[in-house]
């Protein structure tokens, strides 16, 4: 075999084997019953350890396109689509990585669970609209550190409809601790 057509063999193998392992990136995205909602940006309010709890409460809140936060007045502006989950953390600075389990307990609070999962459809914050669901099981995985997280969930309503979802972005932290909630 001549030199060009071996140099042609190597680089035709390789490109086959990277092309074969590339996978597509999940839109940022939930799922609810057979309808995508899209998400675009997200916070997290560090509130703290609240009292009875022995978790850091971290609330996490992304949306669609079409809705934006207000931080001065606390409030939601827009019509679009929300994620919001109420999560316990062992860190007290930052939401840290793993995997959280929905918890119903009556003393809420233990690291690496969360309480509340709420999923908006088509909300319109001025005239207060659209479907609000909860979940009343599931997990969600959260991963990466700092400013830039990957939520990947899997939850179930209490009437036993799949909420499932991904999203990866700039998902900046702001302390809480001194505000009421």
């Amino acid at each position: 075999m001549k030199i060009s057509q071996l140099a042609a063999l190597v680089i035709l193998s390789a490109a086959m084997m990277i092309s074969g392992c590339t996978r597509e990136e999940e839109p940022d995205h939930f799922r609810y019953t057979v309808n995508d909602y899209p998400l675009y940006q997200g916070f997290i309010h560090n509130y703290g350890m609240p009292e009875g709890a022995s978790g850091y409460n971290f609330d996490v809140t992304i949306h669609s396109a079409g809705v934006s936060y207000n931080r001065d007045r606390h409030e939601f502006q827009g019509t679009g689509h929300l994620v919001f989950f109420q999560m316990f953390s062992s860190s007290a600075t930052e939401l840290a990585a793993g995997l959280y389990q929905f918890s119903a307990d009556d003393t809420p609070g233990d690291p690496s669970t969360f309480n509340v999962a709420n999923f908006g459809m088509d909300i319109n914050f001025s005239e207060d609209t659209g479907t609000l669901v909860s979940a009343v099981s599931g997990v969600v995985k959260v991963s990466g550190t700092g400013d830039y997280r990957t939520f990947d969930f899997d939850c179930l309503t209490g009437t036993g409809e799949k909420i499932t979802g991904h999203y990866y972005g700039f998902v900046p932290a702001y302390d809480m601790r001194d505000a009421r909630k």
